[in-house]
C-alpha cells in the first residue's frame, strides 16, 4: 500500500541542502525519513469505535448529517464512517444512497427522479426536517476544525471507473483545501482490485479492507485474505461477525492488522469482541476506559 521510497525520493533533494546542519549527510536523512514513515503507528492500533454513518441522534441512525457528527464527536468519538455519494451534477455528498426507502428513512419526500439528485437539491433537504446534509467540503472544514477527526469513507461502488470518478475528487478536493488532511482520510476497499485505482491518486496512510461486498462463494480464504492485506500494507480487516472466524482473526493479529466487526451496538457483545482483540463500528456505543456505554448511561 505504502509506495513509501518513490514518495520519498521527491523529498531527497531538498533533505541534502538542510540535512547537513545536524551531522547527517543526505542519504542518512533520507533513510531515517524512510524509517519513520514505515513505523508510523496506525490509529488502528488501540482499536478505537468507528462510528457508523457518522452515530446516532436523537433516535435517528445513519443521518450522515453535520448534527450527528457533532454530537458523536462531543461524545467523545474520533473516527467517524461516513457514507458517499455523487449527486448527478457531480459533487460528493454524505447519503447512504437515492432509493425511495432512504428517503422515507431520513425522514424526505421521495422526488420525481430515478437516481441522483442536484447538489443544490440534496443540499436544501433537511434531514428528518432538522438536521444539515453534508458536502465532502463541508467534511474538509469540520476536519480543519477538529485535528482529531478521522473520516473512513465508505464509497459503495467497486467498479473501476467509479472509484476513480470518486477518489479523484476526494484527494484532488482535499489538496486544494489542504492536503495535509489526507493523513486522516482512510478508505474502505471491497476488493483487491480497488486499491490500485485508489492508490493512482493517493497513497493513504490507513485503509480497511471490508467484506461485507463478498458472497460466501467468492471470498478468499482466511489464509490468502491475510497474505493479501500483509503484502499490502492494509491496516484494518472489518467484517460482520460471522466473517471474523478465529481463523481469520489469529492470522490477522499476527500480522498486526487490526480487525474490527459491525455493527455493534449491545455492551456485552462489545465487551466479548475487546477480549478477543476485535474493534467494533458502532451507532454509539463509546468505551469510557473501563466499560462501553451506550446512550442511557
Amino acid at each position: 500500500m505504502k509506495k513509501i521510497k518513490s514518495y520519498l525520493l521527491l523529498l531527497f533533494f531538498s533533505i541534502s541542502f538542510s540535512c547537513y546542519g545536524n551531522g547527517m549527510n543526505a542519504e542518512e536523512a533520507f533513510v531515517a525519513l524512510v524509517k519513520g514513515k514505515e513505523n508510523q503507528e496506525s490509529v488502528f492500533t488501540s482499536l478505537p469505535q468507528v462510528v457508523h454513518g457518522l452515530g446516532h441522534i436523537e433516535g435517528h441512525y445513519i443521518t450522515n448529517s453535520l448534527d450527528a457528527l457533532l454530537l458523536n464527536y462531543e461524545r467523545g468519538f474520533r473516527v467517524f464512517e461516513v457514507d458517499l455519494n455523487m449527486t448527478s451534477d457531480n459533487r460528493l455528498i454524505a447519503r447512504h444512497d437515492w432509493t425511495p426507502e432512504h428517503y422515507q428513512f431520513l425522514g424526505q419526500e421521495y422526488p420525481p427522479t430515478n437516481g441522483p439528485i442536484s447538489f443544490d437539491t440534496f443540499m436544501s433537504l433537511k434531514i428528518h426536517d432538522k438536521y444539515n446534509p453534508l458536502s465532502w467540503e463541508h467534511i474538509l472544514e469540520v476536519m480543519q476544525k477538529y485535528p482529531d477527526i478521522y473520516i473512513v469513507t465508505d464509497t459503495k461502488e467497486k467498479d473501476e471507473e467509479n472509484v476513480r470518478k470518486t477518489f479523484s475528487y476526494i484527494v484532488n478536493t482535499t489538496k486544494n483545501f489542504n492536503s495535509n488532511l489526507l493523513d486522516r482520510i482512510i478508505p474502505q476497499i471491497y476488493n483487491q482490485p480497488m486499491l490500485s485505482f485508489i492508490e493512482s491518486y493517493h497513497d493513504f496512510n490507513d485503509v480497511i479492507f471490508t467484506l461485507y461486498h463478498f458472497k460466501n462463494a467468492d471470498i478468499p480464504t482466511p489464509e490468502e485474505l491475510a497474505d493479501w492485506c500483509a503484502n499490502n500494507k492494509i491496516t484494518a480487516i472489518a467484517g460482520f461477525p460471522f466473517r471474523i472466524t478465529d481463523e481469520l482473526r489469529t492470522l490477522l493479529i499476527k500480522r498486526n492488522i487490526a480487525v474490527y466487526t459491525h455493527t455493534i451496538n449491545n455492551p456485552v457483545e462489545a465487551t466479548a469482541y475487546q477480549a478477543k482483540g476485535i474493534g467494533i463500528y458502532t451507532d454509539y456505543l463509546f468505551y469510557d476506559g473501563k466499560n462501553f456505554v451506550g446512550l442511557d448511561q
